[in-house]
């Protein structure tokens, strides 16, 4: 099982230059698989007062304004300061983007990073954010389908002109986030790894088959799309299973248990309302639970 961790490029108080390339350094140091952004492009306020957009506030439980650092540029400036960690966004919200300058940012990446960009994308799910940005919400799935191909097809033959080329051939490694049907249906279709989030082990074991259907439907042989996930961790307990949580061993025991049905690659949320509790949360999942995994 491979693991990384997200830096907080988007939150109401830690998306800080100093906070985002402490995490990412502590990272590498520490033996993390990788580093992932978040994204998000406007998250409007609910009221003059900063408060956040109701659905973004239900999903996240941030209250108040985000600060927001785009994760493409932010993991530019990881790139220069990490040593050997993959870089990747969990999710890059492609319809939100010009399809051209979507790729062009990304494969600049992957050429200054030595290939170390893990392309995570979605649809995108915050119908506010779209309004905000002018792009019709409905038209979202095309739009991410428009984009991915038009990366592919920049990246290859196709897109003589289109150069440098990326480091990695023939394109960076492109993860499909998203729980629906549509999610599964396009990891299948274009897809090398399906990145869903805050999943249970019975909720991907019932969906893996799934996506393995969808890779037949596809033509695709289903070993050629990898299963990856993304999780909270949270060190108080709690009984919800779509979280990681207790001592070193019931990590590496969960851990244990999402490879089993199939997860190649977790990606954790570290939690933190300081610089220095994050750093700590993170410094004791480096030391105990990778070594617990590794065992």
């Amino acid at each position: 099982m491979r693991i990384g961790v997200t830096v907080p490029n988007v939150h109401e108080t830690l998306a800080e230059r100093s906070t985002i390339e402490a995490v990412a350094r502590m990272a590498d140091e520490l033996g993390f698989d990788s580093v992932w952004c978040n994204d998000h492009l406007a998250i409007p306020a609910a009221s003059g007062d900063g408060a956040a957009e109701p659905a973004y506030a239900a999903a996240y439980g941030e209250q108040r304004g985000q600060r927001i650092y785009e994760p493409l540029i932010v993991l530019a400036y990881l790139a220069a300061v990490t040593r050997r960690v993959r870089l990747g966004t969990s999710v890059y919200l492609l319809p939100l983007r010009s399809p051209l300058l979507a790729a062009r940012q990304a494969v600049s990446l992957d050429g200054l990073s030595a290939g170390r960009l893990v392309l995570g994308v979605g649809a995108g799910w915050l119908e506010s954010e779209f309004d905000a940005v002018g792009v019709p919400y409905r038209e979202r799935g095309r739009r991410t389908d428009e984009a991915i191909a038009t990366l592919k097809s920049l990246c290859g033959a196709d897109g003589g002109g289109f150069l440098p080329k990326p480091v990695q051939r023939p394109h960076p490694p492109l993860w499909i986030g998203g729980r629906s049907e549509a999610a599964l249906r396009r990891a299948a279709r274009a897809g090398d790894a399906w990145h869903p989030s805050h999943l249970t082990v019975d909720e991907l074991r019932r969906q893996i088959p799934a996506l393995h259907a969808e890779c037949e439907r596809a033509g695709r042989p289903a070993d050629e799309v990898a299963v990856t996930t993304r999780r909270k961790l949270v060190r108080a307990p709690t009984d919800d299973a779509r979280v990681l949580q207790g001592d070193a061993a019931a990590i590496a025991a969960t851990v244990a248990e999402l490879e089993q049905v199939g997860v190649s690659h977790l990606v954790v949320e570290i939690p933190g309302s300081s610089e220095g509790e994050l750093l700590e949360n993170l410094d004791w999942f480096g030391r105990e639970v990778l070594l617990e995994v590794s065992a």
